[in-house]
């Protein structure tokens, strides 16, 4: 015998009869979830909330400490510039102030030109050696941090006679 219609790519269900009585509406089982699955849940959306609001503002501390240390090496650098060029090299400690944030100490001392063959290359080549400690100092008013610079610098110990020779 042939059927007639549409074919179904799922077989139908057939519903079983309702145990109720005749004109009582029966009651269906609802799948969701329950009060514990919605709370179990909620709390481990809050603590993800939480890890990530802390790394959050991790990011943005660390972005302002490289910004502070970025400054303070753009004042040391600008300090260095000067020394030796602008204004002649003594030897000794000074101090200074580049804002009200960053402020500064310098350390100069003279070093000695050291040849591996033993000569005293002080005889020979008019220069002096000096190394450069520059310490740049910041603080937040809780906490105080510092970077250090240290380079070295070379200086023609006949320079001032040679400026005062030239017209």
């Amino acid at each position: 015998m042939a059927r007639s219609g549409p074919r179904l790519a799922f077989p139908a269900r057939r519903v079983r009869p309702s145990r109720c009585r005749p004109g009582a509406v029966a009651l269906r089982r609802q799948y969701g979830f329950t009060l514990i699955e919605v709370m179990a849940a909620f709390m481990v959306f809050a603590l993800l909330f939480g890890v990530v609001l802390q790394i959050l503002s991790t990011s943005v501390g660390n972005t302002r400490l490289s910004g502070d240390y970025t400054q303070a090496a753009l004042w040391a650098q600008s300090r260095m510039d000067v020394v030796g060029l602008e204004e002649m090299i003594e030897p000794g400690v000074t101090r200074g102030e580049f804002d009200d944030r960053f402020s500064w100490t310098m350390e100069v001392t003279e070093t000695g030109v050291i040849d591996d063959r033993g000569l005293d290359l002080q005889e020979e080549l008019p220069i002096a050696l000096y190394h450069i400690r520059l310490v740049v100092e910041w603080g937040d008013g809780t906490r105080s941090r510092e970077a250090v610079f240290e380079t070295m610098r070379s200086v023609d110990i006949y320079w001032e006679e040679r400026q005062r020779g030239q017209p």
